[in-house]
């Protein structure tokens, strides 16, 4: 059977649930929204109505048509978001993301903003990966994540196999964050994944002392983690 939604595609056909998302993200005259997915721009329409200026990223470029119709302060890009947000391009000023996602990039898109800088972001997601966010690290070391409320599946169209939630993401202070041991080591372990737990842990701690003002060799560092009762837990 052939696959017609290819790029896994599910358009939000649901007008509150769009209402719901600029709410949630309680946009205004001071903001510049970045919205994830465009599509044809049913979301997109609300966004430049609240926002001082809306930046659409979407990747269909059969879909242009329908968001240069759309009036108001709207930058449009067609192109992978993964991509465009991996090289931080510095003309592209946002506070804040909104977006009704497509499945296959929810995950790798949350990844790109643990070193991202925003105020909030806030999507529609899969409902399992909704609780896996509220639940599990790496998830919980970066994010404030916040499931505001389930959407049923046949708010979308296609719909999809499961029902969706969406969700307000607000990113931890880091310097409160780095201050705790026990975050800054696992903060250093997830963003070295190629570095040995062992060597990446020893790193870490002789950081996070150079950090405080204090010195550790890397002998110490390496007894510290040997000992039975080490002051974190990675």
């Amino acid at each position: 059977m052939k696959n017609d939604n290819l790029l896994d595609q599910f358009f939000l056909a649901d007008q509150s649930v769009a209402q719901d998302l600029v709410l949630a993200g309680e946009v205004n005259k001071k903001d510049t929204v970045l919205e994830i997915g465009a599509g044809k721009g049913f979301l997109t329409k609300f966004l430049t109505e609240k926002a001082k200026k809306v930046i659409a990223i979407e990747i269909d470029s059969d879909y242009k048509k329908d968001l240069q119709a759309i009036s108001g302060n709207l930058q449009i890009i067609i192109g992978n978001a993964l991509e465009i947000m991996k090289l931080k391009n510095k003309n592209l000023y946002f506070n804040k993301i909104i977006g009704s996602l497509p499945s296959s990039i929810v995950e790798p898109l949350i990844k790109i903003l643990f070193k991202l800088a925003f105020e909030s972001a806030v999507f529609l997601v899969p409902l399992k990966f909704a609780y896996k966010m509220t639940a599990k690290e790496p998830y919980l070391i970066y994010f404030e994540t916040k499931i505001l409320k389930k959407i049923d599946k046949k708010k979308f169209h296609p719909s999809p196999k499961t029902n969706w939630a969406l969700v307000v993401i607000k990113k931890k202070n880091e310097a409160d964050e780095q201050k705790n041991l026990e975050t800054f080591l696992k903060r250093y372990c997830f963003e070295h994944p190629k570095a040995k737990k062992n060597n990446a842990l020893c790193e870490g701690l002789i950081r996070y002392y150079k950090k405080s003002g204090k010195k550790l060799t890397k002998n110490q560092a390496r007894a510290l983690i040997k000992t039975k009762n080490p002051p974190f837990s990675v």
